[in-house]
Parts: C-alpha cells; sequence; structure tokens
C-alpha cells in the first residue's frame, strides 16, 4: 500500500518550505504516496504557488487547519486573525477538490485569567463550527489545553495563569460546540479523558475521499498518546523548532512567544498579525 504522509504533527509545514518540499520532491514523489496529511493554522502558504504546484501532482491531500479565535492576540501572536483565514478556506476547499478534506480545528480551548478577567475561546470556537459548517464543512476536532510544564512556564511569563475547564464543563462546552456545528458535522474530541477516542488521521475514511478509492493502511499508529485512535502513517516533521507561530500554550516548541531568534521560513514572509487581548468570557 502507498503511504500516508503526515506534514505536520511536530511542527507547521507552512514555516519550513524549503524542508518539507525537499523532502517530498526527494524521498516522497507522488507515485509513492496514498495522501498528504497537512497541519496548519497558515493556510495561504499552501496557495501560494510553490506549494500548490506541489501539492497538485499529488493524488488526495488532506487538510487539518487549525483556528481558534486568538490569532493575533498575546496567546497566539505569530499567527493570523481568524477573519483572515476564513477568506482563505474556499480557495483551501477547491485545492482539496472537496470540503470533506479539510477538517476544521478550534484546538485547543484555552482558558486563562489574567489580570483578573478569564479569557477562553469557546465562544470563538462556536462561530468557527458554526461558519464552517455553512461553507459545507463536516468534520471538525478539539480538544482542552493541557497544562504542560514548559507550556503554564511560558503562559505565566507573560502574565497568564492557566485554568482548568472541569469534567462536568467540559462536558457543557462539548454540547455547545456540537449544537453550532449542526446535526450533519461530526465534532471529536482528540486525546480527551472521557471522551470516546477519535481519530485525525482516519486510514479508512481517506482511502473512501481517494479520487480512486485506492486502499491505505488502516492499523493504529504506533507510538501515538493512550488516547489517539490515529492510523498509520509517516510524520515529516520534528519536535524541537522554533515556531515563529509563537502560541504561547505549545507544548512542541521549546522557545514559542515571539522569541527574536526565531527561524523564519525561507521565501515566504513571515505572518504580520496585529496584537489585541483575546475575548473574555465563554
Amino acid at each position: 500500500m502507498r503511504l500516508v504522509l503526515s506534514l505536520s504533527r511536530r511542527t507547521d509545514p507552512a514555516w519550513y518550505t524549503d524542508h518539507f518540499l525537499s523532502l517530498l520532491n526527494t524521498r516522497y514523489p507522488p507515485a509513492r504516496v496514498h495522501t498528504l496529511v497537512i497541519w496548519t493554522k497558515l493556510p495561504h502558504v499552501f496557495l501560494q504557488r510553490r506549494w500548490r504546484s506541489a501539492l497538485r501532482a499529488y493524488d488526495q491531500v488532506y487538510f487539518h487547519v487549525t483556528v481558534t479565535g486568538l490569532g493575533g492576540t498575546d496567546l497566539e501572536p505569530g499567527v493570523p486573525p481568524p477573519e483572515t483565514v476564513w477568506k482563505e478556506l474556499p480557495d483551501l476547499i477547491e485545492l482539496a477538490g472537496h470540503p470533506f478534506r479539510i477538517r476544521l480545528r478550534p484546538d485547543p480551548l484555552v482558558k486563562v485569567v489574567r489580570r483578573g478577567v478569564v479569557i477562553t475561546n469557546v465562544r470563538a470556537a462556536e462561530e468557527i463550527l458554526r461558519a464552517g459548517a455553512g461553507i459545507g464543512l463536516t468534520r471538525f476536532s478539539t480538544s482542552f489545553m493541557a497544562h504542560y510544564p514548559r507550556a503554564v512556564r511560558r503562559l505565566r511569563r507573560a502574565g497568564f495563569e492557566p485554568l482548568d475547564f472541569e469534567p462536568d464543563e467540559q462536558g457543557e462546552v462539548v454540547a455547545r460546540l456540537r449544537a453550532a456545528a449542526g446535526p450533519a458535522a461530526r465534532v471529536d474530541l482528540c486525546c480527551v479523558p472521557g471522551f470516546p477516542v477519535s481519530r485525525c488521521i482516519d486510514g479508512e475514511l481517506l482511502a473512501e475521499l481517494h479520487p480512486r478509492g485506492e486502499r491505505c493502511r488502516s492499523d493504529k499508529a504506533a507510538g501515538q498518546r493512550e488516547h489517539c485512535g490515529c492510523t498509520h502513517s509517516l510524520d515529516l516533521g520534528w519536535y524541537g523548532l522554533s515556531c515563529p507561530s509563537g502560541c504561547l500554550y505549545c507544548y512542541a516548541n521549546p522557545r514559542a512567544g515571539g522569541n527574536p531568534g526565531v527561524r523564519r521560513l525561507r521565501g515566504v514572509a513571515p505572518v504580520r498579525a496585529g496584537r489585541q487581548e483575546a475575548g473574555a468570557g465563554t
């Protein structure tokens, strides 16, 4: 069976175009690949000529697009605001060939307090799901922000104190999100104990969506978290990079949060996002 390639759980490939395109060109040509699964907060990069030309050579491209509603705020300083991303989604659907090949991710759901004000993106996530369903998207994923030690330290340096979503509150939030997405949509919880195990990479779904119905591996991926149901894929990314997105809650990036020494994407201008306080309240 041909490969399912993931670009990438570990870092947004939009910041490393040269590296990822070189890997595709030299090691993973279209003849070897069943599906490219691309994870990004910066869909505009994949609409540019270099990526668009490369992606059109592959049989199937499936996008995970993360829009939390926090882009351009102190929590996600290098990410474009949601209204900017929203304008790019119709072109991304055209590139993918069908809205079913886009999974929208208001992920994670964040709750923090700064200067006595509780800040959360739950209401923004509801709006994102409602709008996504309105343009034909039917699959959504989210999770609750995990309190990884390095992320907590980074948040506290910026003046934020992380807060928990209590179990009862989690259930209420998920019910709100599912109501916002509507009966035709599916809202999965990614690696959240107490909720059904879900698959962000789902070999059975990718086979169903493949333009020729070609099968791929559907056995459970090795090395993933306990509550992850993803099927086998090969991830081409790597942890430990300096990511200009600067998301303060990120567990993967050791130097998130606007470090001036981060390496930026060669050949693509960095995102210019305004800074503002995230909306308060749920």
